[in-house]
């Protein structure tokens, strides 16, 4: 959900989204953006919710319109409940508002004196002048010219009506390509509806508040198979429970629980994409209508999309995806990743369970198969073998005195870190002077804990790690003590205010520089660390306290790992073969 944007000079926050630059002709604006006529953070957040719905339907919207995926043949009947429904809610408008303007204007030819009379005429002096001047009379085609004008002038005609076309399709969850038949025969049903419309506006001006020009009975009515289809499969309008707006809710209502948590935003945007999946796939349903069958259809087409997705793949409707993956016979995305879309946006239904709209989340229960077995065991298993981690810090960054470093000396502390204590990437990327302790027995150790800027993933991962005695020789203390802050200050702060990302990039482009081939480059120091904790005996207890790894049992959770045993079984690793920069 995008934030609300507070003004600098009046305080005042607003709603402002980008329009995707493919999507500017259509929706005709860059930005989308409106006050929230509030100071207050937590009143925007709240009013910035259904604003942010009615935003993404828009560019849903405009996207069907860009792909063309929206140019289902709509029949005459469709088009005459399309037009009816359009009457309803514009003449509902015009009697709330006793605004006639759009329709029906007064035509004096320069007599600012007029007046109207029971005939429905003006008249000054006894002469008489034309009553009523309406929409109908601005546009290219007027009553039987409709039936013997050419294609191309048909299309124009439509165009002039497309505002008011439209703004009806929005409402009833459809887009009709400009370009199709269909459009063509909405725009003459509209025109006589327009007509009528103009006759209730004269009859209202007169305060005949009886007079009914037209039947609304047809407004009522269901639209054809195809139509409810197309609108179903689509599901364009967004309700106050649908998937999009309960997850709007839902992460409104997390955000409140976990305040200050940057990294909680990460999982809460991977949430937004696979609702949004959701959507693209089946629709932006109504939650208390989604049933368990819904999660397998989303599961079953998932298995079915083609791994690697580019903007032109992006583009084409899910069911052009399905069939390009098997055309060009695509790697599709493996069960595992599908198996976390359906836990990814279970949450949100698990919200809707806690708000009392639904009894039970339908994602329960639903499972993905993974039918693709090993022929044979992985011997390295995820992490670097004795050959990669001798390549690696080989390199020049670890054997000469550089000073072209990317991202300072992080490039040469941080791999030996991770190397020597297993820690994730973010835990020593995030480290502050303050972080270095020492306890009574003389051992430094590293506090791996939350904080401002710091986060870590579970709370068995707050831990003390001895400081190995190799790094101690390499200098480290000394760089510490000239450390202000953050003890890695040139390493780039993330979008979840992470300092990893950025790193783990650069990294990662340097492991595959060496010819190896990992693929998570930087967690593969933490599989590396427990494969070489086992191959020295230490056990798993002992290696699962230092990793951050909670207990697996029971019995585990009892006790706790003194810092003396950590370095004793940290210091019993392989030294590596790199100098002292600092």
């Amino acid at each position: 959900m995008s934030s609300p944007f507070k003004h600098p000079k009046s305080g005042i926050y607003y709603l402002r989204k980008g329009v995707p630059k493919r999507l500017v002709p259509i929706i005709g604006k860059a930005v989308f953006k409106q006050s929230l006529n509030t100071k207050d953070l937590r009143e925007a957040k709240s009013l910035i919710i259904p604003l942010l719905a009615d935003v993404d339907n828009q560019i849903r919207l405009a996207e069907l319109q860009l792909t063309d995926d929206s140019s289902q043949e709509l029949s005459l009947r469709d088009c005459q409940i399309i037009a009816n429904r359009w009457y309803v809610h514009t003449r509902d408008k015009i009697q709330a508002t006793d605004n006639y303007e759009d329709f029906l204007v007064y035509h004096n030819k320069g007599n600012e004196h007029l007046h109207w009379d029971s005939n429905g005429k003006t008249s000054r002096d006894g002469n008489i002048y034309p009553h009523w001047f309406g929409l109908s009379d601005t546009l290219s085609l007027q009553g039987s010219e409709i039936q013997r004008a050419t294609s191309a002038e048909l299309m124009t005609f439509a165009k002039e009506l497309s505002s008011h076309i439209d703004s009806q399709l929005k409402r009833d969850g459809l887009s009709v390509s400009h370009t199709s038949s269909s459009y063509i025969n909405l725009a003459k049903a509209f025109y006589s509806h327009i007509i009528d419309l103009e006759k209730l506006c004269l009859s209202r001006h007169r305060d005949n508040w009886t007079d009914e020009p037209r039947d609304m009975s047809l407004a009522r009515e269901q639209l054809s198979e195809v139509s409810k289809k197309a609108s179903s499969s689509k599901q364009t309008i967004v309700t106050e429970n649908s998937i999009s707006n309960v997850y709007e809710h839902w992460r409104a209502s997390d955000i409140l629980q976990n305040k200050g948590n940057q990294s909680r935003l990460k999982t809460l945007d991977e949430t937004k994409a696979k609702v949004e999946r959701f959507v693209a796939i089946l629709g932006d349903m109504d939650v208390t209508t989604i049933s368990k069958s819904d999660i397998v259809k989303f599961r079953d087409i998932l298995l079915q999309l083609p791994k690697n997705r580019t903007q032109a793949v992006k583009s084409m409707t899910i069911s052009k995806q399905i069939q390009f993956a098997e055309t060009s016979c695509s790697k599709l995305l493996s069960p595992k990743t599908v198996a976390n879309a359906i836990k990814q946006i279970s949450p949100v239904f698990t919200y809707a369970v806690e708000m009392g709209l639904i009894s039970f989340n339908p994602t329960f229960g639903v499972s993905v198969k993974n039918t693709q077995k090993k022929t044979e065991v992985d011997i390295a298993g995820r992490g670097y073998t004795p050959k990669d981690i001798e390549k690696l810090f080989a390199d020049e960054l670890f054997t000469k005195v550089s000073s072209s470093l990317t991202y300072g000396l992080a490039c040469y502390w941080v791999p030996l870190l991770c190397r020597y204590t297993g820690a994730r990437l973010s835990e020593i990327a995030q480290l502050d002077r303050s972080d270095i302790g020492c306890n009574e027995e003389g051992i430094q150790y590293l506090n791996i804990r939350r904080g401002e800027g710091q986060s870590i993933k579970t709370d068995s991962s707050l831990r003390h790690i001895p400081v190995p005695a190799h790094i101690l020789e390499l200098g480290f203390l000394d760089y510490v003590d000239k450390a202000k802050g953050r003890l890695f200050p040139d390493l780039t702060i993330g979008t979840y205010g992470r300092a990893s990302g950025a790193f783990s990039k650069w990294w990662s482009a340097r492991v595959k520089s060496k010819g190896i081939s990992i693929s998570q480059p930087t967690h593969a120091f933490r599989h590396t660390f427990k494969t070489d904790m086992r191959a020295l005996g230490i056990s798993d207890s002992v290696s699962d306290a230092i990793t951050g790894h909670a207990a697996k049992s029971e019995g585990g959770r009892y006790g706790s790992v003194p810092l003396k045993t950590k370095k004793e079984a940290i210091d019993r690793l392989n030294r590596l073969d790199v100098v002292r920069i600092y």
